[in-house]
């Protein structure tokens, strides 16, 4: 057994479907199983390299908004005392 077999990939149909055909390969995979195989690893890859990327992105734009966040914790503080020297 490989550890390939351990991976669920996407259904046959949504491979063909979604996959790009330098990737598919219909003529080539259809009747040849190792082919097709192989290519939806490469599919899967193609996905996972993707998905890894916009998460980078999501953490990046995280990051930047909690520092935001912080910046707008530390005026809104400091705004109470500033506005009680204004009162007095």
């Amino acid at each position: 057994r490989s550890k390939h077999e351990e991976i669920e990939l996407v259904s046959l149909e949504e491979f063909y479907k979604e996959a790009p055909p330098e990737i598919s390969r219909p003529a080539i995979t259809l009747n040849e199983p190792h082919q097709q195989t192989l290519a939806r690893l490469d599919w899967e890859l193609e996905q996972r390299k993707r998905l890894a990327e916009k998460y980078k992105e999501c953490l990046t734009s995280k990051e930047k908004i909690l520092k935001e966040i912080e910046v707008k914790k530390e005026y809104l503080s400091s705004l109470q005392p500033r506005l009680n020297s204004i009162m007095q």
